[in-house]
């Protein structure tokens, strides 16, 4: 089944976060992003994306180049046009949100930017405080309240602020 297992092997390279493929963008992503406010968990979690490449390897070893257990494995067939083409549009969307991650990630800027922001304002959360001190009670502890805030219609709920939409 050589086709199966050539497909299989990409899909085991972009899970394991090999550059130029979709799982890379999404691990360098967290990990910089983590590096910046604990470098130790980032090692942590270096750690980890290392031994799910180990992981993946030798999955895929003990599948395709392992002793077939039951004879009539031995006969499958390998994939035929209609499976090859799923495949191949998968692999090439794994290749493009490698590529092309800027297309996806231009996207959620905007959003991403917001949660930013909220997190930095005074009072927000903040994950590396001591216990205790995190900040993110208000007047209500912790309860929602609809008073307006800022002059405009919104919801607060500990430290996240949702617009209301009025009909």
């Amino acid at each position: 089944m050589p086709a199966l297992a050539a497909l299989y092997l990409f899909s085991c390279f972009a899970s394991a976060g090999l550059p130029m493929l979709n799982g890379f963008v999404g691990e360098f992503l967290i990990l910089v992003g983590t590096f910046q406010r604990h470098p130790v968990w980032t090692a942590w979690a270096a750690l980890g994306v290392i031994f799910s490449a180990v992981y993946l390897l030798w999955s895929y070893q003990r599948v395709f180049f392992g002793s077939i257990t039951k004879d009539k494995n031995g006969a499958l067939p390998d994939l035929d046009m209609r499976e090859r083409g799923i495949l191949v549009v998968m692999a090439v969307m794994i290749l493009w949100m490698g590529i092309g991650s800027t297309d996806f990630t231009r996207r959620i800027e905007t959003s991403s930017q917001n949660v930013l922001n909220l997190m930095q304002r005074p009072g927000g959360y903040n994950a590396g405080s001591a216990p205790g001190q995190e900040g993110h009670e208000n007047a209500e502890n912790g309860r929602a309240s609809a008073a307006p805030r800022g002059g405009s219609d919104s919801l607060v709920y500990r430290d996240f602020t949702f617009a209301v939409k009025s009909r």
